[in-house]
């Protein structure tokens, strides 16, 4: 399964990949997906010495008209989670994996969410002192919401990042604001359509990239403004930028548009927008999952495509990772929550054992930030690891 599951490839939302599944599983193997099934799926504990917090926010960009949205004149409107290093509490209480109206809305796509066992307390304080902590900002994969990639924000923040992951609005599956609203995702905030697809992929990209450009100016008012979580202590000369499938080719479209971006990394995407034919300067990273021989013209496309991404930034700060054993589904929470087994049945989720998938995942993304916005070498980055053995550098 090359780029079977890429969002330009095969545009299916999670949703009814999942609705599919469900209806296969209830046909031919509802007893044994039972007896398979734990009772309670756990999100992997983060490696940091932090505490993770975790916060919503509910953004509006009074400067965009949504194009999106299903009603004309409607402004932008964004669902931002937070999660950062957190003042440890005795009493600390760990949030849902979703908020009960998220998981009510989501349950065809979720049949464990409701059980699944966070790391996140809700709201504490940012950890005490005055350290300024370096900044992400992630966007998920079409369709998606970076609740369901909880595994990947916690760790990261428990290491000393602050990471602010955007809900694209109407393209998203559903978004519930705090209020009690709900957006569904819209014709015009999918890519359902293959022949106006380049042309839908491009729109969305640079509405997407618009989001992030927004939350980096609310971020920089945010961290100006004195008696808030943030005053004075997000880093915000050192803006990382990183997204999976979708999300991951607008990371390498801010990184081309935006000078704020001082590292990038996609997740498992394909390339939108202008970045191919225009090539990145900053450090640039693209993890995808294990291509095999690589032998069909639609892989050995790609290839090129990321060879044209990489091929002027600096020498040393351009990455192309395949892990093997991989599959698109690898990169998100769905390798560890309680549907694995079912999607790997349907080749969604590869070979690896999901753990440790998520586990190279996290050690790649961190050690390629930590390079380069915090300066700490890692050997991870200079070549073949005994440790990762399935993580594969690819040459150009």
């Amino acid at each position: 399964m090359r780029l079977l599951l890429h969002w330009r490839l095969k545009p299916w939302t999670f949703a009814l990949l999942i609705v599919l599944l469900l209806i296969l599983i209830s046909a031919t193997a509802f007893a044994y997906i039972e007896v398979q099934r734990p009772q309670i799926s756990v999100i992997p504990r983060p490696t940091g010495p932090y505490a993770v917090g975790r916060m919503e926010y509910d953004w509006s960009d009074q400067s965009r008209t949504d194009s999106l949205a299903p009603k004309a004149g409607t402004k932008r409107e964004l669902v931002i989670w937070a999660w950062y290093p957190a003042r440890r509490t005795a009493s600390a209480t760990l949030v849902p994996y979703m908020p009960p109206k998220w998981q009510q809305l989501s349950d065809q796509q979720h049949q464990s969410s409701g059980t699944v066992q966070t790391n996140s307390i809700a709201a504490p304080p940012l950890a005490p002192g005055t350290a300024r902590y370096p900044v992400l900002i992630f966007e998920p994969g079409m369709g998606n919401s970076p609740l369901e990639y909880t595994t990947m924000m916690e760790d990261l923040a428990s290491h000393g990042y602050v990471i602010f992951a955007i809900t694209p609005t109407y393209s998203s599956n559903v978004v519930v604001f705090p209020d009690g609203r709900v957006a569904n995702a819209t014709p015009a905030g999918k890519l359902e359509s293959v022949e106006k697809q380049q042309s839908a992929t491009n729109r969305l990209v640079q509405i997407w990239s618009q989001d992030v450009a927004f939350v980096m100016d609310q971020l920089g008012r945010l961290n100006a403004a004195p008696g808030n979580l943030w005053s004075q202590r997000l880093d915000l000369a050192h803006f990382g930028v990183f997204g999976h499938s979708f999300g991951g080719a607008t990371a390498a479209q801010v990184c081309l548009i935006d000078a704020r971006c001082n590292a990038g990394i996609n997740l498992d995407g394909d390339m939108a927008g202008d970045v191919v034919q225009k090539g990145l300067t900053t450090p640039f990273m693209v993890i995808q999952h294990d291509m095999g021989t690589c032998s069909d013209a639609e892989c050995r496309t790609f290839q090129h495509d990321v060879h044209a991404l990489l091929h002027r930034i600096p020498r040393g700060a351009g990455y192309h990772l395949s892990i093997q054993g991989t599959e698109h589904f690898n990169f998100s929470d769905y390798a560890v929550l309680s549907e694995s087994q079912s999607l790997r049945a349907l080749g969604l989720l590869g070979s690896i054992d999901g753990l440790r998938g998520l586990q190279i995942v996290r050690a790649y993304t961190r050690a390629f930030f930590d390079r380069y916005l915090k300066k700490i070498p890692s050997p991870l980055l200079q070549g073949p690891s005994s440790v990762y053995p399935e993580g594969q550098f690819i040459a150009p």
